[in-house]
């Protein structure tokens, strides 16, 4: 697997576009970052945010890591979050995505707003 997009687009234009595609989509939070990795998106060493297209055997992967809402469905935000950002993400980039991966890797705190 290579460890930069596939196409022409820079990280931060992948991170940006499928942030825009599916921020809207009731059970998102936030994309996840570390702690860590918010710090090195501000000095520009990030490797690995929180979107992220590379190439697979099976085409582009496209691989997203959210915040998700409480009481929240998590399959059916996955769901919703892989048509959203693969659609968008396609439109974008001028190719289809083959393999969407979305991780829930954390759930914001109720109270947070």
């Amino acid at each position: 697997m290579k460890d930069r997009p596939p196409s022409s687009l820079s990280a931060e234009v992948v991170t940006s576009a499928v942030w825009d595609a599916i921020a809207q989509i009731p059970g998102v939070a936030d994309l996840y970052r570390k702690p860590l990795q918010s710090l090195g998106e501000r000095v520009h060493l990030e490797r690995h945010g929180p979107v992220r297209l590379t190439d697979d055997a099976d085409g582009p992967l496209l691989e997203v890591h959210i915040v998700l809402e409480p009481g929240a469905s998590v399959s059916g935000v996955g769901e919703a979050v892989a048509r959203a950002g693969a659609g968008y993400l396609a439109q974008a980039a001028g190719t289809s995505i083959g393999h969407v991966e979305v991780y829930v890797d954390d759930v914001a705190d109720a109270g947070a707003e």
